[in-house]
């Protein structure tokens, strides 16, 4: 059985000044400990998602991420995936690939953006990468 829940309509992209993500209300309720969004990532979903994320460097699947980071000196796939496991970054898995939200980087030398980092630490164990992905894609009039 799937994690994710089937929804009956099927999300569309967000418009650009709009309060919605996938033409549902942006609401900040988060699900409860170990339960995870009401959405089942499909490719509606994912490409969405993806144009969410364009804005602020898009997403990366891991295996680019790590040679990118290479060809930069910044690492590999180990050391990607060690920033991964220790909570440093976040990521999340589709169609067995795993997908890297690059806001996370400072996109010129590949280094990691401090910022997000207090709320991925709140947010472990308790949500996972799609749901994480999805709290930052969706606007928050609360966070500065």
């Amino acid at each position: 059985m799937s994690p994710f829940h089937r929804t009956s309509q099927l999300p569309v992209p967000r418009e650009r000044g709009t309060d919605t993500l996938w033409g549902r209300p942006a609401q900040r309720s988060m699900p409860a400990r170990g339960e995870r969004a009401d959405v089942l990532p499909g490719d509606r979903e994912f490409v969405a998602m993806h144009a969410g994320y364009r804005a602020t460097g898009g997403m990366a699947r891991g295996d680019d991420l790590a040679r990118l980071m290479e060809d930069r000196r910044r690492g590999d796939l180990a050391s990607l995936a060690r920033l991964i496991v220790t909570g440093e970054i976040f990521s999340f898995e589709w169609h067995h690939s795993f997908w890297v939200p690059m806001f996370q980087f400072e996109l010129r030398d590949l280094t990691v953006k401090p910022v997000h980092q207090q709320v991925l630490a709140e947010f472990a164990g308790v949500l996972d990468g799609w749901t994480l992905a999805l709290w930052f894609a969706l606007p928050n009039s609360s966070l500065n």
